[in-house]
């Protein structure tokens, strides 16, 4: 197993230490998360304009605005609302995400199942608080409650570290980084008109800029990096992102900073929806069956950024600007590292059941294949149910180097490179923007804002005219391959292969 860096660690009010380990072990946080939600319910009850969503000015008999900056280390007792928000906000959009990609089809009642047609996504569906699903709510929680601490609390206290306001500069540049990556347009102020997403990506920079600024050698510094790397690829700008992206690989090769979860209290939501309801919610598309449920535990951690990523970024921009030989060695590097990151053993009980409570492919010997035009290919399905699986649970891809190192095809290079990052990014809240969808608003912000209007900037779904439509990503055929519980094919054929779909309208941010 790789060593791996753990990020985000002490909910726990006052707690401002990080924990790096240098081990598999999980956070041992405990009722860490319970108690810093409970603190963040009052403080955004308790502060005007922190939660701008809310039409009411609330406010707590026992806690105000004034009292937080009287503390005698504001700063340091707000982080871990903060720190308890980011993990909200990385699981929402994690969950959203993926299920609206080809990724995840929804097979239960647990998430509503329009997400799966994307076309047909709204303000109401999109309407969710909760930390699993609401993607849009927790942003501008983010958002809205590092503002507060940043431009409120921070300005007035003088016990605040350079280490403290460099972590809350990283939260703010990464809410607006979601909101950039999953959105066309949001508001960034109370009763704000909508800003548009490149804007949005800019201030992402600014702010994780600052951060680094603030602090260039702590704890957030590789992560910051990370997310300018990630952000500049948004925005196009190949130089700035593969420059962030060299200097993350240059610190530290095997790069990973994750998001902790704990058991009891702020737990990992996707897990929820993977594992822990008795039929489950999350169904892999079959090629990526051998990738899934990833989040074994309620505390699995989710990483925020690696070194893959880093890797796959010098990738794109290689190809993009022509240079084949550079990014397939990119590639390459990418694949390599994801071979390299641990696997855990899971004796998976799901029944990997269609709406329809008929089994979906189930059994190694199935053979599956991207599209009608594909070639059919072993290994991306495990048997399951009660078959102990080895999990990856950090990264993984079913490309060998080698075979990818001597394609010569500028086209079966991208689709390489597309595959690859879809593999490699699995459950971690990239696919639906790399395919180009854009989510609405929220329907509350719609409702409440006097400045956005229904049909305005942001207030529905973006989807490219490339992608299938009525539910085409999800579909394969035969629908079940089973026939009186006994597998009577072991032919499995997707309908779409959005990965060729990508290539052949050259999607890349360095190409549009």
């Amino acid at each position: 197993m790789r060593a791996r860096t753990k990020g985000l660690d002490g909910f726990i009010e006052g707690d401002d230490r990080m924990t790096i380990s240098n081990t598999r072990g999980r956070s041992s946080g405990g009722g860490r998360g319970l108690r810093s939600l409970l603190f963040t319910a009052v403080l955004m009850g308790a502060v005007a304009g922190c939660d701008f969503l809310d039409p009411t000015d609330v406010e707590n008999p026992r806690t105000t605005a004034e009292d937080l900056a009287r503390a005698a280390e504001p700063v340091r007792a707000l982080l871990p609302g903060a720190r308890a928000q980011f993990a909200r906000t990385v699981s929402a959009q994690v969950t959203i995400s993926e299920v609206v990609s080809d990724n995840y089809s929804i097979q239960g009642t647990g998430l509503d199942s329009q997400y799966d047609e994307p076309r047909g996504i709204t303000a109401d569906l999109v309407n969710s608080t909760s930390s699993a699903q609401g993607i849009y709510w927790n942003t501008q929680e983010l958002r809205a409650l590092t503002d507060f601490i940043l431009d409120d609390i921070a300005p007035g206290d003088g016990t605040a570290t350079p280490t403290q306001l460099a972590e809350v500069r990283y939260y703010r540049g990464m809410a607006y980084l979601f909101q950039g990556e999953n959105f066309t347009h949001a508001p960034t102020e109370r009763d704000g008109a909508p800003v548009p997403a490149s804007e949005l990506l800019a201030r992402a920079v600014s702010e994780l800029e600052g951060s680094l600024a603030t602090s260039g050698s702590g704890t957030f510094a590789l992560a910051a990096r990370a997310g300018l790397a990630r952000a500049h690829r948004l925005l196009g700008n190949a130089g700035a992102a593969t420059q962030a992206a060299e200097q993350v690989l240059a610190a530290d090769g095997s790069f990973l900073f994750e998001q902790a979860y704990d058991a009891t209290g702020i737990t990992n939501g996707p897990n929820t929806y993977l594992v822990i309801r008795a039929i489950k919610e999350m169904q892999p598309l079959p090629r990526l069956d051998f990738l899934d449920p990833k989040f074994i535990r309620r505390d699995s951690p989710i990483a925020v950024a690696k070194a893959e990523e880093m890797h796959l970024i010098l990738a794109e921009a290689a190809l993009a600007a022509g240079n084949t030989q550079a990014g397939k060695g990119h590639l390459v590097n990418a694949i390599n590292l994801a071979g390299q990151r641990g696997v855990e053993l899971w004796a998976d009980d799901d029944q990997r059941l269609n709406d329809d409570l008929s089994p979906r492919p189930r059994d190694a010997e199935i053979l599956v294949r991207a599209d009608p035009d594909s070639p059919f290919r072993a290994g991306l399905v495990l048997s399951r149910p009660g078959v102990e699986n080895p999990v990856p649970v950090v990264s993984a891809t079913s490309l060998d180097a080698d075979s990818v190192q001597a394609l010569t095809d500028g086209d079966e290079i991208w689709h390489a490179f597309h595959l690859a990052r879809q593999e490699i990014m699995f459950l971690e809240g990239r696919r639906m923007s790399d395919l180009g969808i854009r989510l609405p608003m929220m329907r509350r912000e719609i409702d409440v804002n006097p400045s956005i209007s229904v049909g305005g900037p942001g207030t529905t779904v973006t989807v490219p005219d490339y992608i299938p439509p009525l539910n085409q990503m999800d579909l394969f055929d035969p629908r079940t391959p089973y026939s009186g519980g006994e597998l009577v094919t072991t032919e499995v054929t997707i309908r779409f292969d959005l990965n060729r779909i990508l290539t052949q309208n050259q999607v890349s941010p360095f190409l549009n």
